[in-house]
């Protein structure tokens, strides 16, 4: 009896330890489970890492290249559209060189009737788009410009044919799915006093919400500010595009049901920013000769080396001293610059600078650089006077001679930095047609012939309407203070990503050129959101095969 307990105590160890070593086994399992786990956790945020390091890498690169010149930067293809250098720039091959990531820049392309379409490889820029904060001003100068529209046409119902006489309205008027309420509300948010305008709200409306707030009444620091306007919604800032990739997605579609023809689709933040501005400075870097310095004598040395041409740079001398625009403006101004005008001599040399004297400073002023065209300088006194005609004629040939010239050189200001202008080359086609001052017809004609890797002199400059017959001089010089074709704001949106995997990274970066070292002023992660584009879109440059082939694969395309 006791030999059978002894065997069933032996027989009970025996079990006690399977289950201890089926224990021990699952949990030495379990464990190498945990730790494979965590394994491919700390690779995935390692990628996770690299993939914001190819971001950040990407803006780098646009501050270095947004660093150089505009003139140099067209020798490395340009900033618009440039695959070959913002399309799957490699930044790193992974420890094993089979791990290839990338960068890439995207931004929304245009079709041909200038609306907001597809993809291009490149930066944005700012002045494409409205700046919401240059709207006070352009409210404050309406007054002004609708009347030199009617003293140019001698039109007095021309005003009629306009959608505004508020230039501010007007742009913002042609906004899809804008209203007239919501437009005059988010001017009273911008402007400094407490008027309610018609359709519009102050503190007194938004003191009664649920949730009280007061309105800025000043500029705003970003886009998003807007949805605290009254009227201002998602939907209609953002549109369909939820993952903020500047196309329609098909899930997008569906889910708004919308296409990329439908109106507003991509919302008001496709067309509008708080940062558009320009650097006054010529396309090689140096900064602009002010033709309206004190100093004439100064002046005229600096023409002299900037212009390369005594006619030119000695009759701008002249006119500071006893020059007569034909502007519209200046006329309207008061700022004619002398009185009645005697018969034309002849055309302006360099020879009759010796008849004025430079060290007595000028009494004439420009108002722009196109005041230049078609002027007259009298010279001489009472029955010695002598009136000369400017050597930058109003015909349309000389002009695409010298135009691009004074454009690039010249400047009527004292700034280093110049705010709100709309480039009409990269602009959509809704905030031309926002413009009153611009007939439809030469919207129309704009849209058609406008491209933005022209090699023409003239298309670098907003003057080329002018100079290819698109406007008349009266129109141009209205213009002027609303349009560019240049701006040294830009946008990038910079996608991180593994070629052989769905890591990714993505963010939206706004870059400041209008200094000498490029600044970032706005950074926007957009990683939660997805990567955004498929891979075939972001392409693949690498010669590297896939794991287990060792040999150099094919090149993916692109």
């Amino acid at each position: 009896m006791n030999h059978s307990i002894k065997s069933a105590r032996n027989g009970f160890f025996l079990v006690l330890v399977l289950i201890v070593v089926a224990i021990a086994t699952m949990a030495v399992y379990s464990f190498t489970d945990l730790m494979l786990a965590y394994d491919d956790s700390a690779y995935l945020s390692g990628d996770i890492v690299q993939t914001r390091v190819n971001v950040e890498s990407g803006a780098e690169a646009v501050r270095l290249l947004l660093a150089e010149p505009p003139e140099l930067r067209v020798d490395y293809g340009g900033v618009y559209n440039n695959p070959q250098m913002f399309q799957a720039v490699n930044v790193s091959l992974g420890d094993d060189n089979s791990t290839p990531s990338n960068f890439s820049i995207l931004a929304p392309g245009l079709n041909d009737e200038g609306r907001l379409a597809g993809l291009r490889f490149g930066l944005q820029n700012e002045s494409a788009r409205l700046n919401i904060n240059a709207l006070p001003i352009l409210e404050n100068s309406s007054a002004g410009m609708m009347a030199s529209v009617l003293t140019a046409t001698d039109d007095e119902d021309s005003s009629g044919d306009t959608t505004s006489d508020n230039i501010a309205v007007s742009l913002l008027l042609t906004l899809p799915g804008m209203t007239e309420d919501i437009a005059d509300a988010i001017l009273d948010w911008l402007d400094e006093d407490e008027e309610v305008r018609a359709f519009g709200a102050e503190a007194e409306y938004y003191s009664m919400l649920p949730t009280p707030y007061v309105p800025k009444n000043g500029p705003v620091l970003s886009v998003e500010e807007l949805l605290l306007v009254r009227g201002v919604t998602p939907t209609l800032l953002f549109g369909a595009d939820a993952n903020r990739n500047g196309v329609l997605d098909g899930d997008e579609q569906q889910r708004f049901g919308a296409t990329v023809e439908t109106a507003g689709s991509l919302g008001w933040a496709a067309y509008l920013t708080v940062h558009g501005a320009e650097a006054s400075k010529r396309r090689d870097g140096s900064f602009r000769v002010n033709v309206n310095q004190d100093d004439l004598e100064l002046l005229y040395e600096e023409l002299s080396e900037a212009l390369e041409n005594d006619d030119y740079a000695t009759f701008i001398a002249a006119y500071r001293i006893a020059g007569q625009s034909n502007s519209t403006m200046a006329l309207l101004s008061g700022n004619s610059g002398g009185g009645q005008q005697s018969e034309v001599e002849g055309r302006w040399t360099a020879d009759l600078m010796g008849e004025l004297d430079l060290s007595g400073g000028g009494g004439t002023s420009l108002t722009q650089i196109l005041d230049l065209v078609g002027a007259t300088v009298t010279v001489g006194n009472g029955d010695n006077a002598r009136t000369y005609s400017s050597p930058f004629s109003e015909d349309l040939i000389s002009m695409g001679i010298y135009m691009p010239i004074l454009m690039d050189t010249l400047t009527t200001q004292e700034v280093e930095v110049m705010p709100g202008r709309i480039n009409l080359n990269e602009c959509p086609a809704e905030l031309l047609y926002g413009i009153p001052l611009l007939p439809e017809e030469a919207v129309e004609g704009i849209l058609e012939t406008r491209d933005v890797n022209s090699d023409d002199p003239n298309r670098q400059f907003e003057t080329w309407p002018l100079v290819e017959g698109l406007v008349t001089l009266d129109e141009m010089r209205l213009l002027t203070p609303l349009v560019t074709c240049g701006g040294d704001v830009f946008r990038a949106q910079v996608v991180g990503y593994f070629e052989q995997s769905g890591v990714s990274s993505r963010a939206e970066v706004i870059i400041d050129a209008t200094t000498v070292n490029p600044k970032i002023v706005l950074w926007r992660d957009l990683s939660h959101l997805g990567r955004g584009f498929d891979l075939s879109v972001l392409g693949s440059r690498s010669f590297t095969g896939t794991e287990g082939n060792d040999g150099g694969g094919s090149e993916a395309g692109n």
